[in-house]
């Protein structure tokens, strides 16, 4: 008996699962991100990108939404999209769909200047269950079967004058130790 033929089945198995990830993973490979602003109503930005290694453009997101749920706490207030785009607010979701194949999200790149405002804030944004989750298409909606995915919030980056209040708050207290 070969003492190595188990791993040479094991490596086997593994190419095979690798290639068909591979032959699945095909078509566009969406990406989102979300920003907040505001003290109500509340503005939120979004950026969506496809993935360089993505096979096809992305012509279509329904912002937080699959078949049969909507998932925003409640319904935006309204909805923007950059040049090119027309944004569509379908009960608790947002439907952004490329006015031509001349302005899809080509693999590699991104786009921003998506958004909506709401009465929602970003806490309950944030506790509504699934609220990023997407689905992008190579065309118009339900042009092909989708790609599901989940818009991710940005994180600030501390404000400048954050930073000074924290620098000037160790600055008096080492200051004070160094007086003792």
């Amino acid at each position: 008996m070969n003492p190595f033929r188990p791993l040479q089945r094991l490596f086997f198995l593994s190419c095979v699962v690798s290639t068909t990830s591979v032959a699945l993973g095909q078509g566009q490979i969406a990406t989102g991100t979300l920003s907040s602003s505001g003290a109500g109503p509340y503005s939120y930005l979004l950026t969506f990108s496809d993935a360089a290694g993505a096979t096809s453009p992305i012509g279509s997101v329904w912002y937080a939404w699959v078949p049969g749920s909507f998932y925003l706490p409640a319904v935006p207030t309204s909805a923007s999209s950059p040049a090119g785009w027309t944004a569509t607010i379908s009960a608790n979701s947002i439907q952004y769909v490329a006015n031509s194949a001349a302005n899809d999200i080509l693999p590699g790149h991104t786009l921003s200047g998506f958004g909506y405002l709401a009465n929602f804030t970003p806490a309950q944004l944030n506790a509504a269950p699934n609220s990023g989750v997407s689905v992008a298409y190579s065309g118009g909606l339900f042009s092909d079967g989708g790609y599901t995915f989940t818009v991710t919030q940005a994180v600030p980056e501390p404000s400048a004058l954050g930073l000074l209040v924290i620098g000037c708050g160790l600055l008096t207290r080492f200051r004070g130790k160094r007086a003792e």
